[in-house]
């Protein structure tokens, strides 16, 4: 066979397999800018229009994610750690990143979600534990080096675990050959939520807004109590080294915050949406401090459940 034949049988073979590549991947997810590109404009409206009562999310969240995904080469992965009582929203904006980020939302497969009660609670398996998360993002990266990994409940997750991650989220150019700096980590943590109600009692009884308190205010607070509570960052070696690029507060709920959450889930059931019904849906929930019922002691996590029994015909509100 002549040299000639050779590289014209060569190419032929390449851009056979270029075809099939594009058209396996109009059907089957890859990791191209076809199943994998943030929608920074859209996550921005849906911050605005869905989520409530957060202004450090809403400022801090799509620029950081949107000047993480433009660049080719970025210095490394980013890792953001988003804190706050249950209910503040930090599920809902992680389920907001995926759903803007892939085009299968948070059913993609390299959207990986882990829960600390679940997956990581045993101090005793650390060590296996550790092992199998290193197997995990390594394998999930090879797939795609755009992966998003959320770690949900850091604060039950078994300390020590999450020092596993420190190769790959590290100012490494590659670990073993394969470059992990395009990834995203979110954590999420009730750790330092107290703190943060404590600032946001503060601000109120001192007459200021809420959307006053900068993040100067908190973020100190909040890696010491990461830090330093029992939990997946007690005394980790990511925040010894400054590996979290930002911690996010997520401040208590206000009863006015609360039933706009009513109100969009009302909206989305198709239900009705009067104010009366809106005010005696939230006055079921339990606020705190019980004195002047400031801030909602779940959140908008349980109106879900309030509107179902509204939903109810034989649930009189």
């Amino acid at each position: 066979m002549s040299t000639g034949t050779y590289i014209i049988g060569a190419l032929g073979v390449s851009i056979g397999f270029a075809g099939y590549n594009h058209v396996y991947c109009k059907y089957n997810e890859c990791c191209d800018n076809q199943w994998v590109d943030l929608k920074s404009t859209e996550l921005e409206e849906e911050f605005q229009k869905n989520l409530f009562g957060q202004h450090f999310a809403k400022l801090i969240v799509p620029k950081i994610l949107n000047t993480h995904v433009l660049k080719t080469q970025p210095k490394k992965a980013l890792v953001m750690s988003f804190h706050g009582w249950t209910g503040c929203g930090k599920n809902h904006v992680s389920r907001m990143i995926a759903k803007h980020m892939f085009t299968r939302g948070s059913d993609s497969t390299f959207h990986h979600l882990y829960i600390g009660s679940q997956d990581f609670p045993h101090k005793q398996e650390v060590n296996k534990y550790r092992d199998r998360l290193r197997k995990e993002i390594e394998e999930a990266t090879k797939k795609c080096e755009r992966s998003l990994f959320i770690f949900d409940e850091v604060d039950k997750i078994a300390p020590g675990v999450l020092d596993a991650l420190k190769p790959y989220i590290d100012y490494h150019e590659n670990v073993k050959g394969v470059d992990y700096r395009r990834n995203v980590f979110i954590f999420l943590s009730d750790a330092g939520g107290n703190n943060l109600t404590g600032v946001a009692v503060k601000f109120w009884s001192e007459g200021k807004n809420r959307e006053d308190i900068t993040l100067k205010d908190v973020e100190y607070v909040i890696s010491k109590n990461a830090y330093n509570e029992p939990g997946g960052l007690w005394h980790s070696e990511i925040v010894k080294k400054d590996l979290i690029d930002v911690y996010v507060p997520f401040l208590p709920l206000e009863k006015k915050h609360v039933k706009k959450c009513i109100l969009a889930e009302l909206r989305a059931r198709k239900l009705r949406t009067d104010s009366s019904i809106v005010d005696r849906i939230a006055d079921q929930l339990l606020y705190v401090p019980e004195e002047v019922e400031l801030f909602s002691a779940s959140g908008c996590k349980k109106v879900n459940q309030k509107v179902d029994l509204f939903a109810t015909e034989d649930f009189e509100v």
